[in-house]
């Protein structure tokens, strides 16, 4: 029995440090199409930006989050599409990735 206390607590540790170990690797792109989550380099999410409505510094109640360890530089993307239509983020530059992204929506027409 104890074996089996062992092997999950070694599992819950490889999880835990699975996700400690992603979570600061987290970085994000904006496109001529899209916004891109990247984790580990690799992208995980994809926002369209047709799909977006609203750019904003402000947070929301029920979203798809997407943020690292720094929630206060969060970014949250309105989607016009989808279940939770709330996309937040927390780029390293948040007020400059906002500028950057309404120009990038501005020359896209969206």
């Amino acid at each position: 029995m104890s074996g089996l206390v062992v092997l999950k607590a070694l599992l819950v540790a490889a999880v835990l440090f699975a996700f400690l170990a992603t979570v600061g690797t987290l970085d994000y792109r904006v496109t001529e199409t899209a916004v891109e989550v990247l984790i580990l380099g690799c992208v995980a999410r994809r926002i369209r930006l047709v799909d977006i409505e609203e750019v904003h510094r402000r947070g929301a109640l029920l979203h798809e989050s997407w943020s690292g360890p720094r929630f206060w530089n969060s970014v949250t993307l309105r989607r016009k599409s989808g279940l939770l239509r709330n996309f937040v983020i927390s780029p390293d530059e948040p007020d400059r990735f906002v500028e950057n992204l309404r120009e990038v929506l501005r020359r896209a027409g969206g």
